[in-house]
C-alpha cells in the first residue's frame, strides 16, 4: 500500500495489532457476507443478534414484548413522579386523593387487553378499564 511513498520505510504502530478472524463458522450456507460478519461479531459479543434485529414472526413477538417491557418501567416512573405533583399542588389532601393511571396499551396487545379487562368485569373489577 505504501511501497510508491516517498521517504516512508516502514509502518508500524505501537499498540498491539490482532487480526480478527471475520470467518463464517456457521454450517448454514449463507451466500451474504455482511450476513456472515454481522452474524459472527453478535457471536463474539455473546448476544443473540435477534434482541433488536428479527429474522421470523416469533422473534419479532418477543423483540416487541421485551421494548414493552422496558417502556413499562419509565411509564413507572411518569406514573410516580406525576402523583407526586398532584399530591403536592392538591389542596384539600384530606378530602381528596388525586392517582393518575397510564394504561398499558399499546397497538400489539389490545386484543389481549381488551378480553382480559372483559372477564375481569365478569368477575366483579371495575368497568373503568373497558
Amino acid at each position: 500500500m505504501l511501497r510508491r511513498a516517498i521517504g516512508v520505510d516502514v509502518l508500524t504502530t505501537f499498540a498491539d495489532v490482532n487480526v480478527e478472524d471475520m470467518a463464517d463458522k456457521n454450517t448454514s450456507t449463507t451466500r451474504d457476507d455482511l450476513e456472515k460478519i454481522e452474524r459472527t461479531v453478535y457471536n463474539a459479543f455473546g448476544v443473540s443478534r435477534n434482541i433488536f434485529n428479527t429474522d421470523g414472526n416469533l422473534s419479532l413477538e418477543k423483540s416487541i414484548l421485551d421494548d414493552e417491557s422496558t417502556m413499562r418501567a419509565l411509564l413507572l416512573q411518569f406514573n410516580m413522579f406525576y402523583d407526586k405533583v398532584t399530591s403536592k399542588l392538591s389542596k384539600n389532601k384530606n378530602k381528596y386523593t388525586y392517582h393518575l393511571y397510564f394504561l398499558e396499551t399499546t397497538q400489539y396487545n389490545y386484543k389481549e387487553l381488551s378480553k382480559q379487562y372483559k372477564e375481569m368485569v365478569q368477575i366483579g373489577y371495575s368497568k373503568m378499564l373497558p
